[in-house]
């Protein structure tokens, strides 16, 4: 297939080229992930925070209702597997249409493992005991620093506000995208509270874990995951 001017390829040349950036953000996220263990620490051993997460939790408790717990029911699955699997499915059908260069699905899955790893990291390292089981109104394994739902939840939904700022023409639409991707990673951070699941901290912890993560990738590789504009010949024809 003839290689199209101003549209350069995707493949090893393309990959190549960005290899030193990727492993720039691999010592990143290596800090990340050390800073994350140091909070966690504090966080556990802490009397003031361990005070401050106890209290939270018993407010949100109390405030409990039947139709407050039906929704945080719905809202946590914003969080799962199923959330990052849309996204990555997104991300695959823009790179398809050439909307977007094929690197950009490999930085995606280059900053689900980074956001994965750091989770797994932080949980098997710190084990942090969940809140009591008597006040769980969902099924929970694992060690509770920090909340995979949250850090989940904020990867998937900075992807697919980020796939939708690469498709609208419009500023408002771009922006109303952030302002909902927002909105559903706070909901989805505080429904893990409702549910008891989760210690507040669990939750903040991975929401700024995860967003230094895509801080870290969009400033380093964001110029590179869009697909350029094909350059047209002088007298404004088809593209060469």
């Amino acid at each position: 297939m003839p290689h199209i001017v101003g549209m350069p390829s995707a493949g090893p040349p393309q990959l190549r080229a960005v290899l030193p950036r990727m492993a720039v953000l691999a010592g990143i996220w290596a800090g990340l992930t050390g800073l994350l263990l140091a909070v966690g620490v504090v966080v556990i051993h802490s009397a003031a925070i361990t005070h401050f997460d106890q209290h939270i939790t018993l407010v949100v408790v109390d405030s409990r209702t039947a139709a407050l717990n039906s929704v945080m029911k719905v809202v946590t699955w914003l969080g799962s597997w199923v959330a990052v699997a849309v996204a990555a499915g997104i991300v695959a059908v823009l790179v398809l249409t050439r909307r977007l260069p094929v690197l950009a699905f490999i930085v995606a899955l280059f900053a689900w493992a980074g956001e994965s790893g750091g989770v797994q990291i932080g949980k098997h390292v710190l084990s942090r005991e969940r809140p009591p089981e008597a006040i769980r109104l969902v099924h929970a394994h694992g060690w509770s620093f920090p909340s995979g739902h949250a850090a989940a939840a904020s990867l998937a939904f900075t992807v697919l506000a980020w796939c939708l700022a690469v498709l609208a023409r419009h500023r408002a639409v771009r922006i109303v995208g952030w302002l909902a991707a927002g909105l559903a990673i706070v909901a989805t951070a505080f429904s893990r509270v409702e549910l008891g699941v989760h210690w507040t901290t669990d939750v903040i912890a991975s929401i700024v874990f995860a967003a230094c993560w895509l801080t870290a990738i969009a400033v380093l590789l964001g110029s590179r995951l869009r697909q350029p504009v094909p350059i047209r010949d002088q007298t404004g024809g088809p593209p060469r």
